[in-house]
């Protein structure tokens, strides 16, 4: 529980430095649209391609999955991580709602998405809360933070 509000507070105090340092959050391109990354990352997930899912990925990137106990914190965990999806050709993917905000080079989004895919031939529907954090680099935001975590009780609205 330490180790987990340690990584959301060092994601909190980032994105304050960046509001109280106006000169950091100054961008030094054009910013595309923010739900375009989210879009990217679906369809990556979609594909099925590890390759595709973690070339959306700073190399230094965090992610705490609604599926895994431990923080994902090296790259190679991340391959790891995703090959589950690999292996799951029929992962989908709905955005329930999302909340995009842009603070010059850096953005957050969060809101809602189910997952659907089959388990033992089973069909399974997980709805979960999300929240992607970007750094503008080259162009696109590329994610170095992603939470996701199950909706309490379970249940879609």
């Amino acid at each position: 529980m330490i180790k987990k509000n340690s990584l959301i507070a060092g994601s909190l105090a980032a994105i304050a430095l960046l509001l109280a340092f106006p000169a950091l959050a100054t961008p030094k391109e054009k910013a595309p649209d923010v739900r375009d990354a989210l879009k990217q990352w679906v369809a990556a997930v979609e594909s099925g391609s590890v390759d595709d899912i973690t070339d959306l990925y700073d190399s230094h990137a965090v992610m705490i999955s609604a599926f895994r106990q431990l923080p994902v914190t090296t790259h190679a965990e991340l391959v790891r991580y995703y090959r589950k999806v690999e292996a799951n050709p029929d992962a989908k993917i709905d955005i329930i709602e999302q909340h995009p905000r842009t603070f010059g080079n850096f953005a957050v989004n969060s809101g809602l998405y189910t997952f659907h895919y089959t388990e033992d031939g089973e069909p399974v529907t997980v709805p979960a809360r999300f929240t992607f954090v970007y750094i503008l680099e080259g162009g696109k935001w590329v994610i170095i933070d992603h939470h996701s975590s199950l909706v309490p009780g379970g249940k879609e609205r």
